[in-house]
């Protein structure tokens, strides 16, 4: 888990479209309170697929993508559940709240971009969070949501306008989520493409096996055999010939 990272790509993304990422997030948490947590799901998933878009496929973002998540309204609204558990964790001494928030960090993204159910998400989230490292993650939300929520807070009592430093919460925490996000689902996609890539290569189609003409390769043969019986014919009758006038040489010269 590389923090510093995740930062600078959030910072990055929020210079680069302010006013759709800062006042979309205000416009986010905005709503959220006035639907008194009902609206929690389908909002905060479509403002939290725009920034993993934006920072997986470069996708500008655009206002009205703030919005996407009410066209999943019933498969996003159960998300508020997992709200409801993690206040009433923090009601709690505090601890089963911090539990429930690390466990189920990866619930809203995984819902909003690889469209899961609501029970598949949180327990792949568990696993996720247990097998990656459970104390990394409680960290990493430390850094993100409960430390600057208290030091703003800690200002604010001091100077109130620094109450306004909140509006720049909503970018933040989304923005390094999407990127813990990112950086920790890739592995699972790759041994896929790998697979397909490792799959073994059809062998090349076998060549045609040339069938000789038995008939005709027979007839070959025969005229062969006859080529060589005539030559053999013929010297044997030089031969013989040869021999007659031989003969008929010699019983000339006695006479």
């Amino acid at each position: 888990m590389n923090f510093q990272a995740y930062l600078e790509n959030t910072i990055r993304i929020i210079k680069e479209e302010p006013v759709i990422l800062i006042l979309g997030g205000l416009l986010v948490q905005l709503l959220t309170v006035f639907s008194m947590g009902i609206l929690a799901g389908p909002l905060a998933g479509g403002y939290t697929l725009l920034v993993i878009l934006y920072l997986r496929e470069n996708r500008k973002p655009v206002f009205k993508d703030i919005f996407s998540g009410l066209q999943q309204f019933v498969e996003l609204f159960p998300y508020f559940l997992v709200l409801l558990l993690i206040f009433f964790g923090f009601m709690l001494l505090i601890l089963p709240g911090l539990i429930f928030a690390t466990w189920w960090i990866y619930v809203l993204p995984l819902m909003v971009d690889r469209k899961m159910s609501f029970t598949d998400a949180m327990r792949l989230s568990r696993s996720k969070v247990n097998e990656t490292g459970f104390l990394m993650h409680l960290v990493f939300l430390l850094l993100i949501s409960v430390i600057p929520m208290m030091l703003i807070d800690f200002a604010s009592t001091l100077l109130p306008l620094l109450i306004l430093l909140k509006i720049f919460l909503a970018p933040l925490q989304v923005g390094c989520l999407a990127s813990l996000y990112i950086d920790q689902f890739k592995q699972e996609e790759a041994p896929a493409d790998s697979t397909a890539a490792a799959e073994p290569v059809a062998a090349p189609p076998a060549l045609p096996v040339l069938k000789v003409d038995e008939d005709s390769g027979a007839g070959e043969d025969d005229q062969e055999t006859a080529t060589n019986e005539a030559e053999a014919t013929g010297l044997s009758t030089n031969g013989e010939k040869t021999q007659h006038d031989s003969v008929d040489k010699n019983e000339e010269e006695k006479n």
